[in-house]
């Protein structure tokens, strides 16, 4: 796969942005593991993951727009930093709820978007602003191997402290400690530099990109295929390993050992992946998502489970760098992307979104039915197999973009 070019290197805002975010990146490998286990523990149903994720993910998208208005005519580093601030007061007063928090699972859920949705909208400015489009390869493989780093440390910690202290009381604690994360990254973000003002007409802008562009409606059917599997693919790290073990603090062991795995994954990613090969990655990722699937349709034990995360951890690299960097390479060729960059930034999360509700509505759906796991996986296994379509697109934009990609 090299091709004998060193990697390009990142620029100082690249870099500083990179330890911002990665900061932030690591208070979510501290907590959110947990947060969901967190809501299943109080109330020992599907149905309190189903409610978090589904207010989370209905909210998100109105917190995007909303950000728009807000933020209009600021550079991106403001909702940015809003968005530290934010997930740090969320964790506070999810600490101070405390129990009471597992009948409000789907408020709590659309509070965790409003502050995440701040978040988010400002790093995907700050990304396609502070990165130069010869180093996101660089970039996000490095924030992925980083974040697998701490993904690691993270889990193992926190699955040390819920042993300690017991699920509930151990969750507090390290809501508590998530919450001193998020403030620490926003002391950091003073080191960004900031972007240009964004230029936000109408909240229309979105539509009218996806209008316009071909290539972006074909991204955005990327987006919408790539978030359905990742609706429900973090609910097998909580859901099937607590069903598989009956213990809270595997849950951590789990999420420490895929995070080893992406180290793995990720770091050969970011020093070898190319433009002209990133097609080839996408393939491998895709088709270690399917064997993982199809290995949970056959065995649901605690091996199997942790087998599966093993095999997705290791290639899940390969799918999501080049995917990190398709919209971005689609947007490059806009003439007048200094002020249509935020509609581009809208219509790619409302198409992830609604990706993402389909299939957790989906699962709604059917786990009454056919009981909580078997639907999950089934659901797990649809969305990873649909992920071939977005191979299938990302062949035809790539060379429509100037990438020359081989075949995996």
């Amino acid at each position: 796969m090299p091709d004998g070019r060193p990697a390009a290197r990142l620029v100082p805002a690249a870099r500083a942005l990179l330890f911002a975010y990665t900061s932030a990146m690591a208070a979510v490998a501290v907590a959110t593991v947990f947060l969901n286990l967190f809501l299943f523990t109080l109330v020992g149903s599907i149905g309190a993951l189903l409610a978090f994720n589904i207010g989370y993910y209905a909210v998100l998208t109105f917190v995007f727009y909303a950000a728009a208005w807000l933020f209009r005519g600021r550079s991106p580093l403001v909702p940015f930093r809003w968005g530290l601030a934010l997930t740090a007061a969320f964790f506070a007063g999810l600490w101070a709820v405390g129990p009471r928090a597992g009948a409000l699972a789907g408020p709590v859920g659309g509070l965790f978007a409003v502050a995440q949705g701040v978040f988010w909208f400002g790093v995907n400015l700050m990304s396609f602003d502070a990165v130069p489009a010869e180093a996101r390869l660089v970039f996000f493989g490095s924030s992925t191997a980083i974040n697998s780093v701490t993904g690691v440390l993270g889990p193992l910690g926190g699955a040390a402290l819920v042993g300690w202290l017991g699920g509930v009381r151990g969750d507090l604690v390290l809501f508590g400690l998530a919450g001193v994360f998020f403030a620490l990254a926003l002391v950091v973000s003073v080191r960004v530099p900031p972007g240009p003002p964004m230029h936000i007409g109408r909240l229309s802008e979105g539509h009218r990109v996806v209008a316009d562009r071909l290539l972006w409606r074909k991204t955005v059917h990327t987006l919408l295929i790539r978030g359905s599997r990742e609706g429900v693919s973090g609910l097998v790290g909580v859901y099937l390993v607590y069903l598989a073990t009956g213990q809270s603090w595997t849950i951590g062991v789990y999420a420490a050992l895929t995070a080893a795995m992406r180290v793995l994954g990720s770091v050969w990613v970011a020093g070898r992946v190319r433009p002209e090969n990133r097609w080839r990655a996408l393939g491998w990722g895709t088709a270690g998502m399917i064997g993982g699937a199809v290995l949970l349709l056959a065995w649901r034990s605690w091996p199997c489970v942790f087998l599966y995360g093993v095999l997705t951890g290791l290639t899940l690299p390969f799918y999501s760098v080049p995917n990190a960097a398709l919209p971005l390479d689609v947007m490059d060729q806009d003439g007048r992307i200094a002020e249509r960059r935020v509609g581009y930034i809208l219509s790619r999360e409302w198409a992830l979104n609604a990706g993402r509700l389909a299939s957790l509505v989906l699962l709604a759906l059917l786990a009454p039915r056919w009981g909580g796991a078997p639907a999950l996986v089934a659901v797990l296994a649809a969305t990873s197999v649909a992920q071939i379509g977005l191979v299938a697109l990302a062949r035809a934009i790539w060379p429509a973009v100037g990438v020359v990609a081989r075949a995996p």
